[in-house]
């Protein structure tokens, strides 16, 4: 009697606790969503990229441009990951996302990285700058209030679907796709990244995350039709590959980073792309899944060096430089599991990407830069290359030491988390 007494109380107790375990068991584990929504635009509205376009109409649409997001969250932390077929986002709009976001019930303190895929042939109209009007044409509010609309819609989208997922990881080098463009012995980041996350109760890709540092300029000056660039093929690619996955495309340190074109007109994307969704596909077929463990993310608002902003040989005064560039910038890390992305709100110097791997494998993580987030404060490079006077020294508004100050900061962002999450 007493055997069997115990035996029903061992039963009870553990009747009690497998709730208790479950519940643990859920906390701990890493939803994601994912949505896209693609641009509503004005016909004929001007292509950004380019100053040599003089702000004129596009003349039609040649593959469709919109934005994907990616929302992820685990039981102390949302993140939100953006991939936008734009040249930019600055602070104006990275801003009205994120007011938008909250309205709709986004969490506030929810970390984002609304990135722009940097292509030179999305549409223009929505920068309100000196320097983004030089390359976008004149501002139209109905552009700016659209490319809010779809970025917030995508979002919103994937923060009400989320599920139970797992990830895997592979990098690789690519051949003969991408080349220095500002100095012929200068450094080549050909590395390609591929993250996917699978829906644990299919085992389907829900999510797959690229990541690659030619700049999208297969598409030059005399294209006038709206497109994604050689990023709009990956994604294409890879979705039509894996119908049941959103695709995000993120432009890594990409300052002095040239694609190799080939072949005449549209072609010339398709060059790029097609073998780069191959590559990934290959890649992401041969990954190991494994759990996601965790989301942990930082944001930060930096202020930076004074403007030191240069018309050829003539320096703008400061005072007067200040009036067209931005004085602060937000950087975001977001760790997933053993993956670490970087938002990093400018065009990067690939010198200074290989900086901020260096420190995630430092911490055994591997790193993904999201370039073009969340803000953009032109280029940032290395001082030997600020002082050379070349293209991209001209467009590093904040000085030579601007691209060091960020990665700094990157860096002491991770270190951070690192430290906090091992203190637990």
């Amino acid at each position: 009697m007493a055997a069997r007494g115990t035996s029903v109380f061992l039963l009870g107790l553990i009747a009690c606790l497998c709730p208790i375990a479950a519940a643990g068991a859920s906390s701990a584990e890493v939803r994601a969503g994912v949505g896209r929504e693609t641009f509503a635009l004005p016909a004929k509205v001007p292509l950004a990229g380019y100053s040599r376009r003089k702000g004129r109409p596009s003349t039609g649409v040649h593959d469709p441009v919109g934005a994907r997001a990616l929302v992820l969250r685990d039981a102390q932390t949302t993140a939100v990951l953006v991939s936008c077929d734009l040249l930019i986002v600055d602070e104006r709009l990275f801003d009205a996302v994120r007011r938008r976001l909250v309205s709709r019930g986004i969490p506030p303190e929810a970390v984002l990285v609304v990135a722009g895929t940097h292509t030179h042939s999305g549409p223009g109209a929505y920068g309100a700058r000196f320097f983004e009007k030089l390359s976008m044409g004149h501002a139209d509010p109905a552009v700016f209030e659209e490319l809010v609309r779809a970025i917030t819609e995508a979002v919103v989208r994937a923060h009400d679907t989320l599920e139970p997922v797992r990830m895997a990881f592979r990098a690789a080098p690519t051949e003969g796709l991408v080349y220095n463009r500002v100095e012929a012995e200068g450094p080549v980041d050909a590395e390609l990244v591929v993250i996917g996350l699978f829906r644990d109760s299919t085992h389907e890709p829900l999510a797959i995350i690229v990541n690659f540092a030619a700049h999208p300029t297969t598409l030059g000056a005399w294209n006038r039709q709206v497109s994604a660039d050689y990023p709009g093929v990956i994604m294409r690619e890879l979705e039509a590959r894996f119908p049941t996955a959103t695709c995000l495309f993120f432009a890594g340190a990409a300052a002095d980073q040239g694609p190799v074109k080939t072949g005449e007109g549209f072609e010339r994307a398709e060059r790029i792309g097609l073998p780069l969704a191959r590559q990934a596909a290959a890649l992401l077929e041969a990954a190991r899944v494994e759990p996601a463990e965790t989301v942990t993310a930082r944001q930060r608002a930096v202020e930076l060096p004074p403007a030191e902003v240069r018309l050829g040989r003539w320096a703008v005064p400061r005072w007067l430089g200040a009036r067209f560039v931005d004085d602060d910038a937000t950087l975001s890390v977001v760790l997933l599991g053993r993956t670490a992305v970087f938002g990093v709100p400018c065009d990067l110097a690939a010198s200074l990407g290989a900086d901020l791997k260096a420190a995630a494998r430092a911490h055994h993580l591997q790193p993904v830069i999201a370039g073009f987030a969340n803000d953009y404060v032109g280029y940032c490079v290395p001082e030997a290359l600020y002082r050379a006077k070349q293209y991209e020294s001209s467009m590093a508004f904040n000085g030579p030491k601007a691209g060091e100050l960020l990665v700094d900061h990157l860096q002491d962002m991770l270190d951070q988390i690192v430290t906090h999450d091992r203190s637990e």
